[in-house]
C-alpha cells in the first residue's frame, strides 16, 4: 500500500504541472459527527472537510476517507447549489471539490449540510473562515437550517478540539438524550433507559464555549467569516403586458371551445342518464373558468378549461362506445380513438418543431416537450388496458395533453429568444438531471428515517423518469424543466421534515418566487412558465405542500430563464438581513478573535478546472494522510 501511495504522488505532480494555478485558496472547516458505540452510546468526533471551487462546467466531486453514507453526496450537491444561489453565480460555471477525512467509522451527511454550504460560499468568495467556529445543522433548500441529533456529543468533541463557538439549529438549545444504566433486579440485572433534558447553552458555558442558535445560513456565514451577504428580495407585478398579451387570447379561445364542446357532448350523451350529474359539475367548472378569466387569472382559466375538456371528451367518447352494436364494433371504435390521439400527437410534434425553428422561448418549448412525453406515455398505457372505461379515460387525457403541448408551442413564440446551441442544452439537461437524482436520493434517505412526505418523493421519481426519457429522445428542454420540478419536490420533502405549521414556508416561497420572476425580467427574460406556476400555486393549489412546490418551481424556472438570458443588467440588491442578535454577538467576539477579512468582490476563479483541480485536492489529501500514518 505504501508503494502505491509513493507512485501516485509523482503522477499527480506531473498532472498538476500541466495546468495553470488556482486563484482561490481551499477552505477547510471542522464538521462534528457522532457514531454509536456497541453499547448504544454516542461518541462525538470532528471531521475535516476541505472545499475547493474552480472554473468548470458544474461538476461536483466528493472524495471521502474512509467512507460516508450516500446522503453525503446529496448533501454536498445541495450545498453547492445553495452556495451559488447565495453568491449569485451560475453553478454551470464552476466545479466543486469536497474532500472529507475522518478517523471515525462510517458517518452520514445531513448534519454537515449547513457547514458545507458555508465553506462553499467562502471558497467561492475567497474568504477566510474562523477555525474556532464549529457548526452542526442540516441545510434546507430554502436556506433555513434543519434540526439534527447528537448535539451534546458533538459539542464535547468540538470543545476537545479547541472550538470557541458552537452553532446549532434554532430551537435546539434544549435537547433530550437517553442515558442507560444497569439496575439490579434480585439475582439479575437489567438495562434501564432514562430520558434527560440538557441545556446545550449551559453545557457550552461550563466548558468555555459560546453556543449560538442559528436559523438562517446567512447568519452562519457571518459568524464564520464576518461578511454579510444580503438577501435579494424584489417586489412588483408578477404579470406583465407581454404575459397577458400571450395568455389572454388563448384563455378566451379555450373558454369558447369548452362551451362548444359542452353543448356537443350533452347532445351525444343525452340517452345516458348516468352522465347528467357530471354535466352539472362541468358547467360549474366552465363558469369558474369564466370568473378566472374576468379577474385576469388567465392561466388558471386555461387550466380549468383543460380539465373540463378532458372530462367532456371522456363522456363523449364513452357515449360513443356505449352506442356500439356489439363487442367487435366497440373494439374498432377504441382503435379509431387511438388513431385520433396518435394523429394529435403527430400534429403537436410538428407545431413544436416549427416553434424550435423560430428560436422559441426555452421554457415554452420545455413545457411542450414535457406534455408531449406525458401524452405518449399515457397513450401507451391506454393501449395496454383491457377495460374499455379505463382505456377511454387515458385516451381522453392523452388527447387533451397533446393539445396542451400545442398551446405551449404557440406560447413559446411570444418573443424572440436567443439561439441556444443544442450541445449546451444537452449539457445543461444532463447536469440538472444528475443533480436531481442526487438530491432525490438524499431526500429519500432522510424521509425514510422520519415521518416525512413520501408522496413528494414518489412524484419526484415520476418527474425524473420522464426527464430520463426526454434525454434519450432529444427533448432536452423538457428534461431540464422536469428535472427542476423533481428537484423542487425532493427539496420540499427535506424542508418539511419536522415542520408542523408550514404557513411561514408558504409565505417565504411566494416572496422568493416573485423576486426571482422580477429578477429574470431585469435580465431581459419573460418567464411565462414561471408566472404560470406562480399563478397555479396562488389559486389552484389544494394544500400548503402544493403551494410550496408551485412557488418553488416558479422560482427555479425563473432563475433558469435568467441564466439563459442574454441581457447583462444587474439586479438591485437591498440592504443586509443579518439578525441583530447575531451581529451583536459576533462583533463582541471579534474583538478578541483574529479573522482576516478578504475583499468583498467575488474572486476571478481562473486557473485549474476539472480534473486538474481534483489532482491538487487529491495530492493535499494524500500528503495529509501520509503525515498522519
Amino acid at each position: 500500500m505504501k508503494t502505491r501511495r509513493l507512485i501516485l504522488i509523482p503522477a499527480l505532480l506531473i498532472l498538476i504541472a500541466c495546468v495553470s494555478c488556482v486563484s482561490a485558496d481551499p477552505v477547510s472547516v471542522s464538521l462534528p459527527a457522532v457514531y454509536m458505540t456497541p453499547d448504544g452510546g454516542e461518541v462525538g468526533v470532528l471531521t475535516n472537510l476541505t472545499v475547493w471551487v474552480t472554473d468548470g462546467t458544474g461538476h461536483v466531486f466528493v472524495d471521502t476517507a474512509p467512507f460516508t453514507q450516500v446522503d453525503m453526496q446529496g448533501s454536498a450537491r445541495l450545498a453547492s447549489i445553495l452556495a451559488c444561489d447565495i453568491t449569485g453565480i451560475d453553478p454551470a460555471s464552476c466545479d466543486f471539490f469536497y474532500v472529507m477525512h475522518t478517523e471515525s467509522p462510517v458517518i452520514g451527511g445531513p448534519s454537515a449540510g449547513a457547514a458545507t454550504t458555508v465553506a462553499t460560499v467562502a471558497a467561492i468568495m475567497n474568504w477566510t473562515v474562523d477555525s474556532g467556529v464549529v457548526m452542526t445543522g442540516m441545510i434546507n433548500p430554502d436556506e433555513s437550517i434543519g434540526a439534527v441529533g447528537g448535539i451534546p456529543a458533538k459539542l464535547n468533541a468540538s470543545v476537545n478540539n479547541g472550538a470557541h463557538t458552537f452553532l446549532i439549529p434554532s430551537g435546539q438549545g434544549n435537547v433530550t438524550v437517553v442515558t442507560r444504566f444497569v439496575e439490579p433486579v434480585g439475582p439479575f440485572s437489567r438495562i434501564v433507559e432514562k430520558p434527560m433534558t440538557i441545556n446545550v447553552t449551559s453545557l457550552g458555558e461550563a466548558q468555555g464555549v459560546q453556543v449560538m442558535e442559528i436559523e438562517d445560513i446567512r447568519d452562519a456565514i457571518y459568524v464564520y467569516t464576518g461578511h454579510e451577504i444580503p438577501r435579494i428580495l424584489l417586489t412588483g407585478e408578477v404579470q406583465t403586458e407581454v404575459y397577458i398579451g400571450a395568455m389572454q387570447p388563448l384563455a378566451a379561445a379555450l373558454l369558447a371551445e369548452s362551451r362548444t364542446q359542452y353543448n356537443e357532448t350533452v347532445a351525444i350523451a343525452d340517452p345516458y342518464p348516468q352522465f347528467k350529474k357530471a354535466f352539472v359539475s362541468q358547467n360549474q367548472e366552465i363558469n369558474d373558468a369564466q370568473h378566472d378569466y374576468d379577474t385576469g387569472n388567465y392561466y388558471t382559466s386555461m387550466s380549468r378549461s383543460f380539465n373540463t375538456m378532458v372530462n367532456l371528451r371522456r363522456i363523449g367518447w364513452l357515449s360513443g362506445y356505449l352506442a356500439a352494436d356489439n363487442e367487435q364494433d366497440g373494439r374498432e371504435y377504441i382503435s379509431n380513438l387511438v388513431k385520433c390521439v396518435e394523429d394529435e400527437i403527430a400534429d403537436a410534434e410538428l407545431d413544436l418543431e416549427n416553434a424550435k425553428s423560430k428560436n422559441a422561448i426555452l421554457e415554452g418549448v420545455g413545457a411542450a416537450e414535457s406534455r408531449l412525453t406525458i401524452a405518449r406515455d399515457t397513450l401507451k398505457e391506454a393501449e395496454q388496458k383491457e377495460n374499455a372505461d379505463e382505456a377511454i379515460d387515458l385516451l381522453a387525457f392523452a388527447m387533451e395533453r397533446a393539445r396542451s403541448a400545442r398551446w405551449w408551442a404557440t406560447l413559446s413564440c411570444i418573443g424572440s429568444d436567443a439561439t441556444i446551441p443544442e450541445d449546451l442544452l444537452h449539457d445543461r439537461a444532463a447536469r440538472y438531471y444528475s443533480q436531481s437524482v442526487s438530491i432525490l436520493a438524499y431526500a429519500d434517505e432522510l424521509v425514510s428515517e422520519t415521518d416525512g412526505c413520501k408522496m413528494l418523493i414518489r412524484d419526484a421519481a415520476d418527474d425524473l423518469s420522464r426527464a430520463r426519457s426526454e434525454l434519450q429522445t432529444g427533448y432536452y428542454a423538457g428534461a431540464i424543466y422536469d428535472s427542476l420540478h423533481a428537484m423542487v419536490q425532493a427539496g420540499t420533502a427535506i424542508e418539511l421534515i419536522g415542520i408542523t405549521d408550514p404557513d411561514e414556508k408558504v409565505n417565504k416561497s411566494k416572496r422568493d418566487a416573485m423576486s426571482a420572476i422580477i429578477s429574470a425580467r431585469e435580465r431581459g427574460a419573460e418567464p411565462i412558465l414561471a408566472v404560470s406556476a406562480y399563478e397555479h400555486a396562488n389559486i389552484l393549489a389544494q394544500s400548503e405542500i402544493n403551494m410550496i412546490v408551485g412557488y418553488g418551481y416558479a422560482k427555479m424556472v425563473a432563475r433558469t430563464a435568467r441564466s439563459f438570458a442574454s441581457s447583462e443588467n444587474r439586479t438591485m440588491v437591498q440592504g443586509a438581513n443579518i439578525s441583530g442578535s447575531i451581529e451583536k454577538i459576533v462583533q463582541t467576539r471579534r474583538g478578541t478573535v483574529n479573522v482576516t477579512d478578504q475583499p468583498e468582490e467575488m474572486s476571478d476563479l481562473s486557473g485549474y478546472s476539472g480534473f486538474g483541480a481534483l489532482a491538487v485536492v487529491a495530492l493535499v489529501y494524500l500528503v495529509r494522510r501520509r503525515l498522519t500514518l
